[in-house]
């Protein structure tokens, strides 16, 4: 059996926190030229991107996130692939004045359930040899070993190794990679790029 064909699968928000945060940089990832260093001398058959649009009033955000996805429809063999934003309300009694006090964050929903659909369907229908998963989401991982152990396909994890580098991930793929600032220094888009 050939290990030739590659599918790369990218949680952005995932990598995108990753480099922000465990690497310490605002640069931005190209994903064409990850993608294409993941893939080393073997075919890139194809590059799902999974994202969420960004909750924000910020005109300029919005924007800078429009930016960024239409520079992924330049990119062939690339489909891209949303989830949604679920506002959450927090409540909470203020020390200062003892009052009930409200305030919103926003959950990603859709995205790990979309990954995991496409790794395994994929898998099952003989797309690909090698999966390539750039995340370090531990939902992920019994889809992993399902792959694994049911279709014999081989799956390689990228992620940022820091602390959300999920362990029954890793342990879940047959080759890890870590995206290091070394790794990455000649996948950077300049630094006037825009993203999610």
């Amino acid at each position: 059996m050939s290990n030739n064909r590659v599918m790369v699968f990218i949680d952005g928000s995932n990598l995108y926190k990753g480099v922000k945060e465990g690497l310490k940089t605002d640069k931005l990832v190209d994903i064409e030229k990850l993608a294409k260093k993941l893939v080393d001398n073997r075919t890139l058959e194809r590059i799902y991107f999974y994202t969420t649009p960004t909750p924000s009033s910020d005109p300029l955000v919005m924007q800078s996130n429009q930016k960024f996805l239409d520079r992924l429809g330049w990119i062939d063999n690339l489909q891209v692939r949303k989830g949604r934003i679920v506002p959450r309300a927090h409540e909470f009694i203020c020390n200062k004045c003892n009052e009930k006090q409200t305030y919103k964050t926003y959950i990603q929903k859709g995205v790990d359930t979309r990954i995991v659909v496409d790794m395994v369907t994929l898998a099952v229908n003989d797309s690909y040899d090698v999966a390539i998963l750039v995340s370090g989401d531990s939902d992920l991982s019994e889809a992993l070993n399902l792959i694994r152990e049911h279709t014999h396909k081989k799956v390689e994890n990228a992620c940022v190794p820091d602390i959300s580098w999920a362990k029954t991930l890793r342990e879940a793929s047959d080759k890890r990679i870590s995206l290091t600032l070394e790794y990455l220094k000649d996948c950077f888009l300049p630094s006037h790029s825009t993203m999610i």
